[in-house]
Order: structure tokens, then C-alpha cells, then sequence
């Protein structure tokens, strides 16, 4: 990924006059001064990767079929956010599949709130999950 993305800085610099700008005299360039513009990326060594948990793994099947089983429906879904110290889990083998049983439509919101009814639902849904592995 950094190299990819770095042959994109390297290809706006070798045509950085081409680039969109706010007329004639923002091109990026100084010629009187012979200066010419640059874009320089710089990526922390330690970037947060994000994490993928696998649609095959006994973890996701057993929590999809609880879901099902206590909701009558399960709609995976994914959202984005960087979770460092799972995704090192990850690495070292472990299956993971994420949860929450809150209001997504309030997620990380100033006030952010559960229905006790969802938190009930929940804890059923855990409590299926744990069958589940236990008989996978």
C-alpha cells in the first residue's frame, strides 16, 4: 500500500502544473524564482490497519446463526475504524468476530444510548453463540 500510494506522489510531482488550481497563476510553480511545487507523504512506521474478520470462520457462522436465531434475521455489516490491538489478535491466530448491540445511528454520538430490549436480546444472542461453538 505505501508503495502504491507513493508512485501517486511521484506521478502528481512529475505533472504538478497539470493539477487543477485557481488560474493562471497557481500552477504550482514559481518560474521567475525557478521553483517548482511538491507533494510529500509522510506515513507514520506504525500505521493502524484495519481488520477483516473471515465470513468462513466457525466464530462468524456461529454468531450469524445466533443472531438469526434470536432476531429471525442477521445483516452483517461492516464499518470503518482502526482497532490496533485486535487486529494483533488477529495476527496471532485468533477468530474474531466483532459485535455491538447498541444504536448504530448513535454510535460514538454525543449521546449515545442502548435499548435495554437490544441488551436483552444481546445477551441471548452470546448465549446462543457459546452453544453454537461449543457443538461446531
Amino acid at each position: 500500500v505505501r508503495d502504491k500510494l507513493q508512485s501517486y506522489v511521484n506521478d502528481l510531482n512529475a505533472n504538478i502544473t497539470s493539477l487543477e488550481s485557481r488560474g493562471p497563476h497557481s500552477k504550482y510553480t514559481l518560474p521567475k524564482e525557478n521553483l517548482v511545487g511538491t507533494i510529500e507523504l509522510t506515513l507514520a512506521q506504525n500505521a493502524l490497519e484495519g481488520i477483516a474478520c473471515s465470513l468462513d470462520s466457525i466464530g462468524f457462522k456461529s454468531f450469524h446463526e445466533a443472531t438469526k436465531f434470536v432476531k429471525g434475521v442477521s445483516m452483517p455489516y461492516a464499518i470503518m475504524g482502526s482497532l490496533p490491538l485486535v487486529r494483533d489478535l488477529q495476527r496471532a491466530g485468533l477468530d474474531l468476530t466483532l459485535t455491538g448491540f447498541g444504536k448504530s445511528s448513535v454510535y460514538h454520538g454525543d449521546n449515545e444510548y442502548c435499548l435495554l430490549s437490544d441488551m436483552k436480546d444481546g445477551l441471548r444472542i452470546l448465549n446462543r453463540f457459546i452453544h453454537n461453538v461449543d457443538l461446531a
